[in-house]
């Protein structure tokens, strides 16, 4: 099943009316690398490491190796950029922005001679997710224009049933299209319908922006140096924003038009995060953690815009409905190299988790058809993904040194749809003092080959949408540099 609705609003045709993605669950089903600079600089592999404010968005008795109290803020540069290609036309961006990584606060108490020796309570709020992207598609010697493959299509279509619809339509009071009534014929027309001959060139923008954050309530304890336990109450919250702009040119005389479109999601949810962590011995640790599904509620606002000879569009009201992301499991070991009595020590970690993005779904009390249509989709679009992080760290005095891999699995069921996995490489130093510490890591990860589907295309006698069959590529990559300070108390 090829599906156009694949980045965003690139397959959303000129009907944007609702226009829910079975993309939309998976943007806030899904982790960055983002966080502390000292969680960035092991790629992430703290699920059995812990001692790391992080823990609690991914192993939370990772927070039961706090022996103080820590209060740590993250901030840093996130660098966006891609390249994309449609028959060896490739266009380029760019967007740097400002990144924040996390805020929080560990409270560590001390049980005394109690076999739990240590009890915490942290609260935070962590980025999970950074949604700031620009790409742009660039097309040119088309034989077909959007107008005719996608606004015609369906202005003939729905004719029938509502003909004085058009009238009220964007492309119509834009002069986009012409409806002619005289002598009876009731036909639709335009410049851009290919009736002369002519060929297009299109230029198509995507603007992502927004972030996924999560505030977040833990309880983590230590039974007897050997066994941490913790819990994590999440309540996640996000936006995401997409603007995106179409420019269609007609090759032979120079005239165009721009069609403008921007959605804006909303959400905020809840979930609960186990986990636990035993130590068999002084130099090995495992892990283990399962989180349940996030349950969101959204407001989706959609506006569209038709710019030619007029501009003519606007806002919709405002759509509400749920979401759901999937079950998420996650398995850890580290290695604890040299003590506290050799001059220099380290670890290697390795998490692995696994989430079927299949049981993605939607709940839309107003639609249920839409509902069961888009949960269908769902399941036929996505399947289960792993991800994988390893990271080593090296400690010399009060001095660190870090370095890390991950490798984010496809969610999608075959890259004959979509591909969205990507890879990480990062690296940090850090300095920790006996109150005061500053760490610093670089992340540079890549996603390559994501098919970018610049609109539907309807086929009127099948009365249906499909997806064009020569896509554009996409390559991302992605650059954080990020900062992490800490006081313990």
């Amino acid at each position: 099943m090829k599906r156009a609705l694949i980045l965003a609003f690139a397959a959303l045709s000129y009907f944007g009316v609702n226009a829910q993605s079975e993309e939309f669950p998976l943007f806030f089903s899904q982790y960055g690398m983002n966080g502390t600079a000292a969680y960035i600089g092991k790629a992430g592999a703290i699920g059995a490491l812990g001692g790391d404010i992080m823990a609690a968005q991914y192993n939370p008795a990772g927070l039961g190796l706090y022996r103080s109290s820590e209060i740590s803020f993250s901030f840093g540069i996130d660098a966006a950029s891609s390249k994309t290609t449609w028959n060896n036309l490739s266009a380029k961006d760019n967007h740097p922005t400002f990144n924040y990584g996390n805020i929080g606060m560990v409270l560590d108490f001390n049980n005394g001679k109690s076999p739990f020796r240590h009890v915490q309570v942290s609260f935070g709020v962590n980025r999970l997710m950074n949604f700031n992207n620009r790409t742009k598609v660039y097309r040119n010697g088309l034989s077909s224009s959007f107008v005719w493959d996608n606004v015609e299509q369906q202005l003939i279509n729905d004719y029938a049933n509502n003909p004085n619809g058009i009238f009220k339509d964007d492309w119509y009071q834009s002069y986009v299209i012409d409806f002619d009534t005289t002598n009876g014929q009731n036909s639709i027309s335009s410049i851009f319908d290919g009736g002369n001959g002519d060929t297009y060139s299109q230029i198509r923008t995507f603007r992502e922006s927004g972030s996924l954050d999560e505030f977040s309530m833990s309880l983590s304890t230590n039974y007897e140096n050997w066994l941490y336990l913790g819990m994590t109450m999440g309540i996640p919250f996000g936006d995401y924003t997409c603007k995106t702009t179409l420019t269609e040119v007609i090759d032979q005389t120079g005239d165009s038009y721009t069609y403008s479109q921007e959605q804006r999601l909303s959400a905020t949810g809840i979930n609960l995060k186990l986990g636990a962590i035993v130590r068999p011995t002084q130099w090995l640790r495992l892990g283990a953690a399962i989180h349940t599904p996030t349950w969101y509620n959204v407001t989706d606002d959609y506006y569209r815009n038709v710019t030619f000879v007029k501009s003519a569009g606007g806002w919709f009201p405002t759509f509400e409905y749920y979401m759901q992301s999937p079950w998420r499991f996650m398995g850890s070991a580290a290695i604890i190299l040299g003590s506290s009595k050799t001059l220099v020590q380290g670890t290697i970690s390795a998490d692995y988790e696994y989430a079927d993005y299949s049981f993605m779904s939607y709940s839309i009390d107003d639609s249920p058809m839409l509902e069961n249509s888009l949960n269908n989709n769902i399941e036929n679009m996505f399947g289960g993904a792993s991800t994988l992080r390893i990271g080593g760290e090296l400690r010399y005095s009060n001095l660190r040194a870090r370095v890390g891999y991950a490798n984010f699995g496809n969610p999608f069921k075959g890259e004959d749809i979509n591909t969205s996995a990507s890879e990480y490489i990062t690296c940090g130093i850090g300095f920790r003092g006996k109150i005061f510490s500053f760490d610093l890591a670089y992340a540079y990860g890549t996603t390559n080959n994501r098919n970018v589907y610049s609109y539907d295309v309807y086929d009127i006698n099948a009365d249906r949408w499909y997806g064009d069959d020569n896509p554009a590529k996409s390559d991302r990559k992605h650059s954080l540099i990020q900062a992490t300070f800490a006081i313990r108390f």
